[in-house]
């Protein structure tokens, strides 16, 4: 039984841990909002200044901006449009577009 219950612990863990956000989940919710003024920038477009702004984290080794990149992006991976629209999650200091 015990062995049992430490198997499904780790395959708890593996899901927990796999369910970070991408860019490209999040620009694909993103830019399909409507109301949102995401109309001149494609999915593609989106996913590639993300990707950049995580490079740019990454190169300067600043682990707080990745962290709280990573933050966000998981935050509006499960907010509505509506509340994407309403500046939830949206936090200025780590952007830099």
């Amino acid at each position: 039984m015990g062995s049992r219950l430490a198997g499904c612990l780790w395959a708890l863990a593996l899901m927990i841990g796999g369910c970070k956000a991408t860019c490209a989940d999040v620009c694909d919710q993103v830019v399909a909002c409507d109301g949102l003024p995401t109309e001149r920038v494609s999915s593609s477009e989106c996913e590639d200044s993300c990707k950049s702004q995580t490079t740019l984290y990454e190169h300067w080794g600043d682990v707080q901006k990745q962290d709280a990149l990573q933050t966000e992006l998981d935050c509006l991976q499960g907010a509505t449009c509506e509340d994407i629209a309403a500046g939830t999650c949206y936090d200025d200091t780590i952007w830099s577009f």
